[in-house]
């Protein structure tokens, strides 16, 4: 379904004066997603109410990593060896250890992996800055109608969140959280399940940060725990890069310098802090927590007893003291949160979540009862 969103390609965005109010962009703003090779959910936290990049910060900070995307990939479609060779790529990027350009690394090595699939992907590759075209960024404020909606409109913005999820945790997408110091980012209900979302991720591709307040800042990727074990190592692979005398080519360097720093990214751990790695923390057992306040509301329901799950879900979050817009919002989050957290093969009572989220969405009511055992919706005006 995801396949069907609204995509901005790397070099769209490069263009862009502002991140601003999907309706008012143009429609060739959007890449079809089959034209891309890779794609990136920005998570991030709105600055205000109404306008979620009022600095124009979070778009500065994107357009820098997708220049500096752009550099890393013309640099390793070189295949040059040699002093001179890497003397000219230093020039360019003497470090890909630094704030922006260690995730734009990430970015283009995961977007090379996805192309090997694609027919005729060596023209665009040798191109080197061609891949500006071939990654799709969703901002949601620019992809996602937002109010007033027609209902055309909100139609779209039904089906987008009823597959956000699956959006997140596709193989084609990276999770892109933007940061910056005190911005309260996990306290927030949308980024709170985005995050969690984005790191039940079973593959490789886990979410990575971008502080914007930080560009260029080095990256100290190993001077925590459990990491700092595996510095020494670490820190030999990514010297290939900086070393102006390497006989190793810029692809090969390139590798070394991104199997060095996977690590963070795929060790899962409540002590995973890293500087572009995105921290577990408490999100899962806020999460279960939440899973596990809301189920007995169901298992207790009575014959013939009646249930207003959205007085329940307009709360739940409250609990654990993560904000939200309104009651609307509260609602919505918790859903896709409690569809997160449910197999796509569970039944029954479990599996009332993905049911719910899809009637959310639509505009119809949450009110269950239960009848011979078995819980059923009641069709009230909402």
């Amino acid at each position: 379904m995801f396949v069907q969103y609204r995509y901005i390609s790397a070099r769209t965005l490069l263009e862009l004066p502002k991140l601003a109010r999907c309706q008012s962009l143009p429609q060739d703003t959007w890449t079809p997603a089959e034209n891309l090779w890779h794609l990136v959910f920005i998570s991030h936290r709105w600055g205000s109410q109404n306008d979620p990049d009022p600095s124009g910060s979070q778009l500065a900070a994107l357009k820098q990593m997708v220049q500096r995307m752009a550099d890393i990939a013309e640099a390793i479609s070189d295949e040059r060896v040699g002093v001179e060779a890497a003397q000219n790529r230093l020039a360019r990027i003497p470090s890909l250890r630094r704030q922006g350009t260690l995730q734009a690394a990430h970015l283009v090595f995961r977007s090379l992996c996805a192309a090997e699939s694609i027919p005729d992907w060596e023209v665009t590759w040798n191109d080197g800055r061609g891949i500006l075209d071939v990654i799709g960024f969703w901002y949601d404020y620019s992809c996602l109608p937002q109010d007033p909606k027609t209902p055309s409109e909100d139609w779209e913005f039904a089906q987008t969140l009823q597959g956000i999820g699956d959006m997140i945790l596709s193989s084609r997408v990276s999770t892109l959280v933007l940061r910056k110091e005190g911005d309260g980012y996990l306290s927030r209900g949308w980024c709170f399940v985005e995050s969690m979302i984005a790191q039940s991720n079973s593959d490789t591709n886990m979410p990575l940060v971008l502080w914007t307040d930080r560009w260029d800042e080095l990256v100290s990727v190993f001077n925590s725990e459990p990491f700092s074990v595996f510095k020494q190592e670490a820190e030999k692979l990514m010297a290939h890069w900086e070393d102006s005398s390497s006989t190793m080519s810029a692809w090969e360097s390139f590798s070394c310098a991104i199997q060095a720093t996977a690590l963070p990214l795929l060790l899962k751990s409540e002590r995973c802090t890293s500087e572009f790695a995105l921290a577990l923390d408490d999100t899962i057992n806020i999460a279960y927590l939440l899973l596990a306040d809301i189920h007995p509301c169901l298992a207790l329901l009575p014959e013939d007893g009646h249930l207003d799950l959205a007085v329940h879900l307009a709360t739940l979050l409250q609990s654990q003291g993560l904000g939200c817009r309104d009651d609307r919002d509260y609602i919505l989050v918790s859903l896709l949160l409690l569809k997160s957290l449910t197999s796509e093969d569970a039944a029954g009572e479990v599996a009332i979540w993905r049911e719910a989220l899809v009637r959310f969405t639509e505009g119809l009511s949450l009110h269950l009862t239960r009848r011979d055992d078995i819980l059923e919706w009641q069709e009230i005006a909402t």
